[in-house]
């Protein structure tokens, strides 16, 4: 069955659809997945913002945020002060604790989770017959920037996802760069939010820029930062511009609308379960928040439970238009939830069942994983530790959250002795001449030939 909108939808909540067969699922998929296509549009305006910024530089950046932003920079003082960055620290520990007692307890449990996945990624060295190594190690950027959107809110809990990794990582320099508003917020703060300044000054960030869109990616690519890497979540144009700058910086992703499946049976609680697609829901209108049971009574009480909690909603505006679009409550069995979820590969994964541990194996392509009803989605977002920057629109098929490993690149080390060099240079020389690298060979032969002249004259 192909699941139309019409098929599947009748209001803002969601209708029950059935998925009996697996030949369905690959409709299922496409209509769940989005295009990795930008609009004609959005390529072009991406494309003229990112070469004015290549050609002209800070200029050319600061006057398209004037022209998008409505906010006009000053070049000369461009970065949001210390003393604002503190300033919001001091206020937000002075008037609301309990919230500062909360980001510090977010950035404690990122951070200790960083040092672990760093503690994990070790040098590798091998020994070789003739006494040299092989091996690689891990080296870390020198620069990175951060992108921290903020166009419909603030995410302070993003930028210590992508901060921490880099530090951990040890990056030597970091860039951090979200829209500016026209408000005021404090002095030189450029209207970014209270919150995003006290979380960058805990974190220790010293370079906070009041840039967004392609412009911002921009300046950090072709201007004086000339980051190594771009990481962080954005709009369709802060995608648009990763797309565009593979090559000229390292790209973390290119992020799409979020996405939430969640995999439930009768054990689970309706009302949870609502609350969670709902989560996943109010982030945008095309975030893609779906349930799969093979208990219809579970799925007739979350649409029950959807239909009330959207109708008393402070989001219901945004629910309605994400719901509407890209919801979904399908009945399947469990053999089919598992196709479905293999071949979606959604960027969140919910197991709201009695025998989570069970599902695991099967489980492979989601981004991340929620293990149990307990361990709502919302957990991962505020830091309980791993990071919430993940792979959206099928990309968690190849690829993983961000995370250390991120700011981090190898390098392969090569260390022979000249008894390797002459074991191995009869061989080398052999499969050289096979593919017509006559200098490769010999390369090689003049580092057996000289262990062989130093071995005679050895005294």
């Amino acid at each position: 069955m192909d699941p139309s909108p019409n098929e599947v939808h009748r209001c803002y909540f969601i209708s029950i659809s059935d998925l009996t067969n697996r030949a369905d699922v690959p409709g299922w998929v496409a209509a769940l997945a989005r295009s990795g296509e930008m609009e004609e549009d959005t390529r072009e305006a991406v494309a003229a913002i990112l070469r004015d910024v290549r050609q002209n530089g800070l200029p050319a950046a600061v006057a398209w945020t004037a022209r998008l932003d409505g906010v006009r920079l000053d070049p000369a003082a461009l970065g949001v002060p210390a003393s604002a960055l503190e300033a919001a620290r001091t206020d937000l520990d002075r008037n609301q604790p309990d919230l500062m007692a909360a980001l510090r307890e977010m950035i404690a449990n990122v951070r200790r989770f960083a040092e672990g996945q760093r503690d994990c990624l070790r040098d590798l060295e091998r020994p070789l017959p003739g006494g040299g190594t092989v091996g690689e190690r891990w080296c870390p950027l020198k620069t990175a920037g951060v992108y921290i959107p903020g166009g419909r809110a603030f995410y302070p809990s993003t930028l210590a996802m992508t901060v921490i990794p880099a530090q951990v990582a040890g990056v030597a320099r970091i860039v951090g760069v979200t829209p500016p508003k026209p408000e005021p917020t404090l002095p030189g703060a450029w209207g970014i939010d209270p919150l995003v300044l006290a979380c960058a000054a805990e974190l220790g960030l010293t370079e906070l820029y009041p840039f967004g869109g392609a412009q911002a990616l921009g300046w950090l690519a072709y201007g004086e930062p000339a980051v190594d890497l771009v990481a962080g979540p954005g709009n369709r144009f802060v995608a648009e511009a990763k797309r565009q700058l593979i090559g000229t910086c390292g790209i973390d992703a290119l992020a799409g609308p979020t996405e939430l499946l969640v995999i439930a049976d009768g054990s689970a609680d309706p009302a949870w379960v609502a609350e969670d697609l709902l989560a996943q829901a109010e982030h945008d209108p095309d975030a893609a928040a779906v349930l799969v049971s093979a208990d219809r009574t579970l799925l007739q009480a979350v649409a029950a439970e959807l239909q009330a909690r959207v109708a008393a909603s402070p989001r219901k505006a945004v629910l309605e238009q994400s719901l509407g679009a890209h919801g979904r409550l399908v009945c399947a069995e469990r053999e089919l939830a598992i196709a479905l979820a293999q071949a979606w590969a959604p960027e969140h994964l919910e197991l709201c069942v009695s025998d989570p541990e069970a599902w695991l194996p099967a489980l492979t392509a989601a981004g991340a994983l929620f293990i149990g009803s307990a361990s709502a989605e919302a957990f991962g977002d505020y830091g309980a530790g791993p990071n919430h920057v993940l792979p959206t629109n099928r990309s968690a098929r190849y690829t993983s959250p961000l995370g250390v490993a991120t700011f981090l690149k190898r390098q392969s080390l090569l260390r022979l002795t000249p008894a390797d060099a002459a074991a191995m240079a009869p061989w080398v020389e052999r499969l050289a001449e096979a593919e017509g690298l006559v200098h490769h060979g010999r390369s090689a032969a003049l580092r057996a030939a000289g262990a062989g002249l130093r071995a005679h004259h050895r005294p």
